[in-house]
């Protein structure tokens, strides 16, 4: 189909996410109401359909994920009335799923979205390093290279993606596809994860809140895990502490089997600043502590877009964070700080105590779906 004739033809989208769990399935439900919305204020109709799996078994899923989505689209009756594009996440095998499709679907634009990628996933910290896997990475690769659009969530996931394939793809015997990296930069854009109403409005709210007086609540509202850098963050309190500074904790975020180390001996030595503890299972009790804070100390390790920071921020947080990873296209190089003097900026953050009006509002959800729909028209 001519690209004019697809601008005027596009009507229903299927979005495929194999891996609905945190920012995953928060980036789907976003899509799914979004882009609606953002197609009727320019004059067009639209639906979006999402077909998901449970975020667990992540290597499972890219293998296998795209064989039990096709089946349950054609029993859903998806493919009676047609799609007009697919837009599909980094867990997902592309050219298997495209081969599974009828063959009158073949040939729909299929736009592949990067939560993460495996070439450039850093290995883990705090446990002896495996052999590296490059079978993962490569499915990433063959997935941009067969898919007819690719977004990333970030400038700085973007240029590393592009920057680590020519020398992943030299270490494979020829012949290799050749010009990788400029293929897909051709075809590729940002377009970041929005970020809910609901954060901006707690922003703008005054008040104690929920924990009420007292010293300045510094929150952690990331995954447990190691890359998000809990024995960093843990660092940073107990040298605040050891300089007598007060504060308390508000230790959010989802936990999993394995819990760091550092989690443990933070309940153990700061006990006694704690006001919460653990998952918010409530998006209105997460948003509610999450205003309630005052500093986001931001340790982590990796991060190829960080939503957790993004809706401190536009709730009104301090940011504590390194100058490194996505966060200078957020907020500014100038604001943030070498990761060597976390520590003091930490230190400062407390004594100043004061809220921040940060310039996140391209982030919000009706700006990012209209990009993702004037997007969708180029494919």
């Amino acid at each position: 189909m001519a690209r004019c004739q697809y601008l005027e033809a596009m009507r229903r989208i299927a979005l495929v996410n194999p891996y609905s769990a945190g920012s995953h399935a928060q980036w789907a439900q976003g899509m799914a109401r979004e882009l609606p919305a953002a197609a009727k204020k320019m004059g067009r109709g639209l639906t979006v359909e999402v077909f998901s799996l449970p975020g667990r078994h992540w290597k499972w899923r890219m293998h296998a994920a795209a064989l039990t989505l096709v089946a349950r689209m054609e029993e859903a009756g998806l493919f009676e009335a047609g799609v007009d594009a697919y837009i599909v996440t980094d867990m997902l095998d592309v050219g298997q799923f495209r081969s599974a499709l009828p063959p009158a679907e073949r040939s729909k634009p299929v736009v592949l979205y990067f939560h993460e990628n495996q070439l450039t996933f850093p290995a883990h910290p705090e446990r002896p390093a495996e052999a590296w896997d490059r079978h993962y990475a490569f499915m990433n690769v063959t997935g941009a290279l067969l898919a007819d659009a690719v977004w990333f969530n970030s400038v700085y996931h973007r240029n590393l993606f592009l920057e680590a394939l020519p020398a992943f793809m030299s270490a494979f015997p020829s012949p290799r596809p050749t010009d990788s990296a400029a293929v897909i930069a051709a075809k590729s854009k940002v377009i970041p994860i929005g970020i809910e109403d609901d954060v901006f409005t707690a922003g703008k709210v005054d008040g104690p809140g929920r924990f009420g007086e007292g010293p300045p609540v510094v929150a952690w509202n990331h995954r447990w895990e190691y890359d998000k850098g809990p024995a960093a963050f843990l660092a940073c309190l107990d040298a605040a502490a050891a300089e007598g500074l007060a504060f308390r904790l508000a230790v959010m975020g989802q936990s999993f089997d394995q819990v760091p180390e550092a989690f443990g001996l933070l309940r153990q030595r700061h006990a006694d600043r704690i006001v919460s503890w653990g998952h918010l299972e409530s998006r209105a009790e997460y948003v509610e502590a999450l205003r309630s804070s005052d500093v986001a100390l931001v340790t982590a390790h990796h991060d190829f877009f960080g939503i957790s920071v993004l809706e401190a921020a536009a709730a009104g947080l301090e940011i504590v964070a390194p100058r490194a990873l996505a966060y200078p296209e957020h907020f500014g190089a100038d604001v943030l700080c070498a990761r060597s003097d976390l520590e003091a900026a930490f230190q400062s953050a407390l004594t100043r105590r004061q809220k921040r009006n940060w310039d996140v509002g391209k982030y919000a959800w009706s700006r990012v779906a209209h990009e993702a729909i004037v997007a969708l028209l180029d494919v």
